[in-house]
């Protein structure tokens, strides 16, 4: 398979995370947590591995992707489990000889309490800088991911903090990269 915005083979994201070994609650008490929390109940979650993948070009263009692999969380015994299993990728050029490489967490599953959730990328963050000589650096993430827990709770993921590096290579190649850092994990009764 093929990315249809540069040609090239997709990054590989991982598999679906298996759960955590916790005390699982029932999908019920789930629920009603939320329901007695006002019908909004939010998580903080935090990346605990980053994937990555670099490639370069001729002439002259470097490009780094990466995203949140996995992230990690927990509140009143609800543990919050998260993997990517599928990553966005786009790859652009400028003149003269600015690679700018975009990765970001496009689709991620889990598991909240012991219950599935699925979230799919529903707004990404972009940044494009450059440097003298011809070193481009792409920046982007999945700023929001929204899906659902079961069949009678919406969640929304929503980043709070962005993770940034860049570096270089002779000749000529920057690479730049973000991925999503922290975010909240809301879960609510739809209304």
């Amino acid at each position: 398979m093929e990315c249809s915005d540069c040609g090239s083979a997709p990054a590989e994201a991982g598999k679906p995370v298996s759960r955590l070994a916790h005390k699982s609650i029932s999908y019920d008490a789930l629920v009603e947590m939320v329901r007695q929390n006002g019908g909004q109940l939010e998580i903080d979650v935090s990346t605990t591995d980053v994937g990555s993948e670099t490639t370069m070009g001729f002439p002259w263009r470097g490009f780094k992707l990466a995203w949140a692999k996995r992230m990690l969380g927990a509140l009143n015994g609800a543990t919050v489990e998260l993997a990517t299993v599928e990553v966005g990728t786009k790859k652009t050029w400028g003149f003269p000889y600015f690679g700018y490489g975009y990765g970001w967490a496009e689709r991620m599953q889990g598991h909240i309490a012991g219950h599935e959730v699925s979230l799919v990328a529903v707004e990404v963050g972009k940044e494009r800088k450059s440097e003298f000589p011809w070193r481009g650096y792409g920046f982007a993430w999945a700023q929001e991911l929204c899906g659902e827990c079961g069949g009678q709770l919406e969640a929304e993921l929503s980043i709070t903090d962005v993770g940034r590096a860049k570096g270089w290579n002779f000749p000529y190649f920057g690479f730049g990269s973000a991925w999503a850092k922290k975010g909240t994990l809301t879960l609510r009764v739809p209304g």
